[in-house]
């Protein structure tokens, strides 16, 4: 970077989806298009215009690409470059995004310009590029720990330890935002979010407390001094780990009360300083290697080929306890001694070396050397701690057991007296009694039948209990089950009654009224009638998944229809509103802000994204990946996250899962699955 340059903004996004180039230049072009430049010609391989000043470049070459924006800044130039390159083997795809300002005044407030914040006629306060939380929602983008996503995430309590696990995650680079609820404005909370996320985007992640029970459930696993609370916000820089953080206040907090008095100009400077912990952070050593390559073959001076070989070049790492394995091992190789120049230069000559006395012609074949391990080798090598126990106590009682009392024999009787017959006699009994010992420990591990015999009996008793428990848990169920019927068949008739009275405006007790009344009796039914009823959803086929839980469980059937009809009309009744310009939030702020009037579900029935470790393993993630058109999702696939729990734990656990794009081109949500738990770290 030029000594006259000041960087404002960096993001260094892991994208393992392919193609990259497609996505981000689609983002890109519509930023730019708003900036007065026309739309990207995606067959051209490069690409120049100047508008108002400003000069756009973009240029790719097969995997690869750049995009450099320059715009006149207060004197200077505001200079944005984009960077990208696919996966290749060993290495995420990724893109570097830069803002640096040159020359004139460096006292800006942050990085972007002509974000949503800013104007097409130069750059104003802003941050993040805008076209950087455009491209955050084509894909599953990470700073390669953590999620990067364009709005804020909202946290219930039961997400609270999904939250910590992201705020310890060792490969988070990005500072995580946790904005806490503000009990004198509920609102508020919610606005200050969106805010950091906008201006943030890429550079963190920004997370929303959604109550006062996730908030206390967070500050008590965060720990003393480092919770937040009050409608404040928190910083929580890389790395972190609550309970051996020394310095608390490195994880910088802002209070309620401040920024009450302040309103966006304490945002901005909390904004600084989280854009500044990512801006001048070095990129990843990857990222830093092929980026250099990157940039030859975009001038031609490289080939494509040399992305992957800078990857591979680096070298696979080595684990480090079979790495210590091997060292140890390597101490305890006693090596013979390099001979010295005086013995080198008597054997080119043909005489013995001095000071030696020269021995007899040997009838025996020289021995061989000993080949030594090559270090490339230790890696493969596999510790098992009490294979290798087994296996020396096996030996030692079956084969050597007669040669350890020979060479002890043999010691004791041997012409030779003094140091040395004792030395080896003392090392060989010390070895035996070590070998003594070995096995012993073996022989108690493996054999202690009194404790198996207890351990069955206790087995036994405690499958006993559970099978009380579990005839208790049944009638349990239909009791539940009875009672969940009777409240929706009476809330339904509060919503009757309430309806007519609006209608007539004089009282309308007890009045029987025929209405759409319906009370589904198994999901089958509801997925019927919920394609001919609900026009604001698509439910696609997983009426056979819906329909294997009516007949395997037909006691608690009846009781997870009616839920599952609740959630649809609640999702129908959103994507009418959020489709229709009358609402702007999302399904989850829908339901925890109901209004009277309107069809809404519990929000502890929602779960709106899934875990890492869900969606980064293909044999989780591929059971949640649904057929959609491709208004939906140009690939024609989608995972989809967001899924309302029909039943919070227990076996079985029903879930319904849902991708809400009624503000998108549908304008509808879309149902890709009804059916039993889908397959997660705990059921597989």
């Amino acid at each position: 970077m030029p000594s006259d340059a000041t960087r404002l903004y960096q993001a260094v996004l892991r994208d393992v989806r392919a193609p990259i180039s497609i996505r981000l230049r689609r983002a890109f072009s519509e930023w730019t298009v708003g900036k007065g430049f026309p739309p990207a010609n995606p067959g051209s391989a490069l690409v120049e215009h100047e508008a108002n000043g400003a000069r756009l470049r973009m240029e790719r070459r097969v995997d690869c690409g750049r995009y450099v924006l320059d715009e006149p800044c207060d004197g200077g130039t505001l200079r944005t470059r984009v960077t990208y390159t696919e996966s290749v083997p060993g290495m995420t795809g990724w893109v570097l995004v830069t803002v640096d300002q040159h020359g004139g005044d460096n006292t800006m407030n942050g990085a972007a310009q002509g974000s949503t914040q800013g104007s097409e006629q130069g750059p104003e306060q802003g941050f993040a590029p805008g076209f950087v939380p455009a491209y955050l929602r084509t894909s599953r983008i990470t700073d390669g720990g953590v999620h990067l996503e364009d709005s804020p995430a909202v946290v219930d309590e039961h997400e609270v330890q999904r939250l910590v696990h992201a705020l310890t995650e060792h490969r988070r680079r990005v500072p995580v935002v946790v904005v806490s609820v503000d009990a004198k404005d509920t609102d508020a909370a919610r606005s200050r979010a969106r805010y950091l996320s906008t201006a943030t985007a890429g550079a963190a992640v920004v997370a929303l407390l959604a109550d006062l029970r996730a908030q206390d459930r967070f500050n008590q696993a965060m720990g003393a001094g480092l919770g937040v609370f009050g409608g404040g916000i928190r910083t929580y820089v890389a790395p972190f780990d609550p309970a051996e953080e020394r310095y608390p206040y490195r994880h910088l907090p802002m209070g309620g009360a401040l920024i009450r008095g302040e309103g966006e100009r304490a945002l901005d400077r909390a904004i600084d300083g989280i854009i500044g912990e990512t801006a001048r952070r070095t990129p990843p050593e990857d990222v830093q290697k092929t980026l250099r390559v990157v940039n030859r073959v975009l001038a031609g001076r490289a080939e494509l080929r040399e992305i992957a070989e800078a990857v591979t070049a680096r070298g696979p790492a080595g684990d480090p306890a079979k790495d210590e394995l091997f060292r140890r091992m390597m101490a305890k190789t006693v090596r013979p001694a390099p001979p010295t120049a005086a013995k080198e230069q008597a054997t080119k000559n043909g005489a013995p070396p001095e000071g030696t006395e020269t021995s007899k012609p040997s009838d025996q074949p020289p021995l061989s050397p000993l080949p030594s391990p090559s270090p490339g080798s230790a890696p493969s090598m596999v510790f098992d701690p009490a294979g290798l126990a087994q296996s020396v106590a096996d030996t030692v009682v079956k084969e050597l057991r007669t040669e350890l009392e020979s060479a002890l024999s043999l010691a004791l009787t041997s012409g030779n007296s003094g140091e040395e017959s004792r030395g080896l006699s003392r090392e060989i009994r010390t070895l035996a009694a070590h070998v003594a010992g070995l096995r012993d420990l073996v022989i108690e591990r493996h054999g202690d039948d009194e404790l198996l015999d207890q351990a069955e009996d206790d087995a036994d008793r405690l499958a006993h209990d559970m099978e009380t428990l579990r005839d208790e848990h049944h009638l349990l169920l239909e009791e539940y089950a009875e009672a969940v019927i009777d409240v929706h068949r009476l809330t339904e008739r509060v919503r009757h009654l309430e309806r007519k009275l609006a209608e007539a405006g004089r009282p309308m007790y007890g009045v029987a009224v025929e209405d759409d009344r319906f009370e589904p009796a198994s999901l089958a039914e509801t997925l019927i009638e919920a394609r001919q009823r609900l026009t604001h959803l698509v439910i696609l086929d997983t009426d056979a998944a819906a329909t294997r839980l009516d007949v395997h469980h037909p006691a608690l059937a009846r009781t997870w229809a009616v839920k599952a009809w609740d959630a649809l009309r609640a999702l129908d009744d959103f994507a009418g509103a959020r489709s229709a310009g009358r609402f702007a939030g999302g399904f989850y702020e829908w339901c925890a802000n109901g209004s009277p009037g309107r069809h809404v579900i519990p929000v502890g029935m929602l779960s709106m994204r899934e875990s890492q470790s869900v969606t980064n393993r293909p044999k989780f993630s591929d059971p949640r990946t649904f057929d959609v058109p491709t208004t939906v999702d140009p690939s024609g696939r989608l995972l989809m996250e967001a899924h309302v729990k029909l039943r919070p734990v227990g076996y079985p656990a029903p879930r319904m899962y849902f991708h809400d794009d009624a503000g998108g081109a549908t304008g509808k949500i879309w149902i890709g699955y009804l059916g039993d738990h889908l397959p997660n770290t705990r059921t597989n």
